[in-house]
């Protein structure tokens, strides 16, 4: 908690799952640092629930997205929940949808549902997931795809550094090194978080370019995909 001062102060959330449906276990447009009680209230609600995923998010806003609760990941849509890193420029145009409509403003939550309207009702969601991801090369503009989402039974991670519309002054090895995504395994749990947690895993690998990670219930070791 001591460093998260620095950066990511639009706000936090925890999400996952009970009696298999999505919840909030916590979200607030604060800091984590400014509000303490509710962040160590949403970690317990998350132990007792003994969710299969839990995935959290620290939110540093981009773009016109306002601090709104609507705007704060993890996003939910139909017991699926999603967070997401980065800026996808053109968002409202690039990503359309058809059966799905965002509570807020952000790309992420736009994103989110553009996956969610492919892969949800088919057959093997992680290769429709992969292939989404390639062909989504031709047409999206962005700083960094990488996103956590998870339908209760799989978690997905995917890390992919955008080349185009670099920022004033920055340079393609400074977004690298920024839209990380490393993997643990502690115990019989897996990790994945944007930095090491040394006080949590002594082991960390790092998530590769451009590649898909498929989490699933009694393996800590994901199955990987190069997308």
């Amino acid at each position: 908690m001591n460093n998260m001062k620095p950066g990511r102060l639009d706000g936090w959330g925890a999400s996952g799952f009970k009696d298999n449906r999505a919840v909030y276990f916590g979200r607030e447009t604060r800091p984590a640092d400014e509000s303490r009680d509710e962040y160590n209230q949403a970690i317990d609600r998350a132990r007792k629930s003994e969710t299969p995923v839990m995935i959290a998010h620290f939110r540093k806003a981009a773009g016109s997205a306002a601090p709104a609760i609507a705007n704060i990941h993890p996003f939910h849509w139909r017991d699926w929940i999603f967070a997401h890193d980065g800026t996808i420029f053109g968002a409202a145009a690039s990503l359309p949808l058809n059966e799905t409509a965002p509570y807020g403003d952000a790309d992420s939550e736009r994103f989110f549902l553009w996956i969610w309207e492919v892969v949800h009702a088919t057959v093997d969601p992680t290769d429709a997931l992969a292939a989404l991801l390639k062909k989504s090369r031709e047409t999206l503009v962005y700083s960094s795809l990488n996103f956590l989402m998870s339908d209760g039974r799989t978690l997905w991670a995917y890390r992919d550094v955008g080349e185009k519309r670099l920022d004033k002054g920055e340079t393609l090895e400074d977004r690298e090194k920024y839209y990380t995504l490393y993997t643990a395994a502690s115990g019989k749990h897996a990790l994945i978080c944007s930095e090491p947690l040394k006080a949590v895993a002594k082991r960390w690998q790092p998530l590769g370019q451009r590649t898909l990670a498929a989490f699933t219930a009694g393996k800590t070791a994901p199955h990987l995909l190069a997308v």
